[in-house]
């Protein structure tokens, strides 16, 4: 049976006290690698303990004997349990035994019709959901589904307490400066770091990996199948262990793939994120980003998915397309909110060549013109997987000083200055708007704080 950290027991008494005071449902935010499974698990033993009826949702198949295997271990009684995909729960709405409680894995995902639909049918029963990101490649907020959110430490105090792997990162030294402009806070426009970064990755990946990780097992996102399948040739036939995987591989061969590389057999794991979300390899230190994304969830589920803790284990993150640039290191303080983002004006997309995309978790077929998220099972759609990537193999990477890179300050400017509940948050927002010294004082001194 396993045993929960003083930060996870604190998570579990802080949701409880929550749902306590009447509120119904409750947002957990949890990083990545924090074991957030043995969270969700501990608070089902608690649920079925009291003979309630717990119902699990997941957005991926694959995750489902991960989370019954995580139950198993924890104590929970499994006949009190429905552990389903959203898919399968919705097409069996009056068929199964109605729950007490309704635990959410990966809840960014949430706000998509099907598990709406669920939440709507369910509508008395208590919601918990659990995410390392709450955010939406859309903006919007979470407001509507969840009445408060509870949030666990930061990515640097678990790396500070040792729960956490602490990392090195690489990345492009400089980025097309003439492309850059500086926004009204004197630093560079996140419009045009975008812009500078758009299609294009940063050096070789072979000769990297063999420079920095030689011999370390690797895990490496590509930004469509044909460049994964690619790159995993370019390794072997460097002698260098390689498969590629995807959500089209067939079930037997994309298993036997998985059980080679947890063995080590297979060095380096390529894939167009397969490997994301729920998947657990903690030996595995080392992360090729040759992925750009504008999704902040693709970002931080990828660059901490070698970042396990292990005694002596220290992660490496080789970010070939300028991730960095855009989102800040993965132990950047992030300021979360229920709220939605405001929405950025212009293109946020590029032009697509096809009207109609599959889903890769739950195979919907969808207008992709008209979504950026799957409206059955809500995983995020970036166009940036079907185009060209221009690959500059000469520009070298160089470590990264992740402790005192430029944070940037996106989603602290999308709360109202009442929202900001630190000085550090008041300065951070005066800086990015502009505001002089005294506007920080000035809101110190209505709060009470001086």
């Amino acid at each position: 049976m396993y045993q929960l950290h003083p930060h996870q027991r604190t998570l579990v008494n802080q949701a409880r006290q929550e749902l306590i005071k009447g509120n119904k449902s409750a947002l957990i935010v949890s990083p990545a690698g924090s074991g957030k499974s043995i969270i969700i698990g501990e608070i089902a033993r608690l649920a079925t303990e009291k003979n309630g009826h717990v119902m699990f949702l997941v957005h991926r198949k694959e995750l489902v004997e991960q989370i019954t295997e995580t139950f198993k271990e924890s104590g929970v009684d499994l006949s009190r349990t429905t552990i389903m995909t959203v898919t399968r729960i919705k097409n069996r709405l009056g068929r199964l035994p109605k729950p007490t409680l309704i635990i959410t894995d990966e809840t960014h995902h949430s706000l998509a019709k099907t598990y709406q639909e669920i939440y709507d049918y369910y509508s008395d029963v208590v919601k918990l959901g659990f995410t390392a990101t709450p955010w939406r490649l859309s903006g919007q907020g979470f407001e509507s589904t969840y009445d408060v959110m509870v949030e666990g430490p930061q990515v640097q105090w678990l790396i500070d307490n040792h729960y956490l792997a602490d990392f090195d990162y690489y990345a492009p030294k400089l980025l097309d400066t003439s492309q850059l402009k500086k926004s009204s806070n004197g630093d560079y426009s996140n419009q045009s770091i975008e812009k500078s970064l758009e299609r294009k990755a940063f050096g070789d990946c072979v000769s990297h990996y063999q420079r920095l990780a030689n011999g370390r097992q690797a895990i490496l996102y590509a930004h469509n199948v044909e460049t994964s399948e690619k790159l995993a040739d370019e390794f072997n036939m460097n002698d260098i262990p390689a498969a590629h995987a995807d959500a089209k591989t067939p079930k037997a061969k994309r298993e036997q793939i998985m059980a080679d590389f947890k063995t080590g057999k297979i060095t380096v794991l390529c894939n167009v994120d397969l490997i994301s979300e729920g998947f657990n390899v903690p030996d595995c230190g080392v992360v090729i980003l040759m992925r750009p994304t504008a999704s902040l969830v693709v970002y931080i589920q990828q660059s901490m998915r070698g970042m396990r803790y292990k005694p002596g284990k220290r992660s490496l993150i080789i970010d070939h397309v300028g991730n960095i640039e855009r989102f800040s290191p993965p132990n950047a303080e992030r300021n979360w909110s229920l709220k939605g983002r405001e929405k950025r004006k212009g293109k946020q997309r590029e032009p697509e060549l096809d009207k109609y995309t599959t889903c890769d978790v739950c195979s919907a077929v969808f207008d992709k013109e008209e979504n950026t998220t799957c409206p059955i099972c809500g995983h995020e759609i970036e166009t940036e997987n079907e185009s060209e990537l221009k690959i500059d193999r000469n520009a070298e990477l160089e470590k990264v000083d992740t402790q005192n890179f430029q944070m940037k300050t996106n989603y602290v400017i999308t709360k109202k200055p009442e929202e900001l509940t630190t000085v550090e948050e008041l300065k951070t927002y005066a800086k990015a708007k502009g505001y002089k010294p005294g506007w920080i004082y000035f809101q110190q001194k209505q709060r009470g704080w001086l």
